[in-house]
């Protein structure tokens, strides 16, 4: 009986201090995940955000051929990384995609 009280004990003891180091470990990992997801997205809305700052003035300063130089290049680069692969079901990404093809085909 004392085995059996021991075994019990020492199973019980052994799974509450794994579930807390292993809940522990993977809450930190998440956390820092997390962290790292949210610093990359600022620094891209922050690179995104500064490139209209510049837009705005180049457009306010009534430079419209620097303003288009200016934005072509975000959207050339995302028609070249995802809009140029045909075959997505995605209608917002096929509806963009027609709208870039349509702008670059009148300039």
């Amino acid at each position: 009986m004392k085995t059996l009280i021991t075994s019990a004990v020492s199973l019980l003891l052994g799974s509450v201090i794994g579930w807390y180091i292993g809940y522990g470990h993977a809450k930190h990992e998440t956390t820092e995940a997390v962290e790292q997801m949210m610093q990359t997205m600022e620094s891209s809305d922050g690179a995104e955000a500064a490139r209209d700052i510049l837009a705005i003035g180049l457009i306010g300063s009534g430079d419209t051929q620097k303003t288009v130089q200016l934005l072509s290049k975000p959207i050339a680069s995302y028609y070249y990384m995802y809009a140029i692969h045909a075959g997505t079901n995605d209608e917002r990404a096929e509806k963009l995609r027609a709208q870039i093809e349509q702008l670059a085909s009148t300039n």
